[in-house]
């Protein structure tokens, strides 16, 4: 699998050793929220953290997020069509430290270089939630469009949202 290389970040294959890195910081409210989950803060237990590497280590288009001393999210491409040259992408950041600090925009802009330039994928699309505007704004500067919205999609604490559908077509690249 590529290794993609930015400014601060590495995006490499996940590898034994990273549960206990992704276990150090724990769940939080405020980025679980962001995924559609229940908003709670805890910690991560020995045995989330071992699924949570099993579930990654298979999939060939999943990048782990590092800096220089800390891991700091994962990206994926899935749901992947090599007969319509697109595929989904979804990022995340593990802890609140690393929100605002342009990791996301660094992370998303390597991914899209790697899927038009390497992978020469046509389309990248995902689905963020509504009211995640310093993700949509993340993506919008890398280049993704907001092309609709999936109404009432996903139930958040008892709360309905709506998921916002967005893409990046290679020829509209920033």
């Amino acid at each position: 699998m590529t290794i993609l290389t930015g400014e601060r970040l590495v995006l490499r294959p996940p590898r034994a050793g990273d549960e206990a890195r992704r276990q150090a910081h724990g769940w939080h409210a405020e980025i679980e929220r962001c995924y559609g989950h229940a908003s709670t803060t805890r910690p991560m237990t020995d045995d989330e953290a071992a699924h949570w590497l099993d579930d990654i280590l298979p999939r060939d288009t999943l990048w782990v997020a590092e800096t220089s001393d800390d891991l700091v999210g994962v990206a994926f491409l899935w749901a992947r069509s090599d007969t319509d040259l697109r595929a989904r992408y979804a990022v995340g950041l593990f802890a609140p430290e690393h929100l605002g600090r342009g990791y996301g925009s660094e992370i998303t802009r390597l991914v899209l270089d790697h899927a038009f330039d390497d992978l020469g994928l046509h389309r990248v699309d995902l689905r963020v939630l509504e009211f995640n505007a310093r993700a949509i704004a993340c993506y919008e500067r890398a280049g993704f469009v907001i092309e609709g919205r999936e109404r009432e999609s996903c139930l958040i604490d008892g709360t309905w949202y709506d998921d916002i559908i967005m893409g990046a077509l290679v020829h509209e690249r920033p």
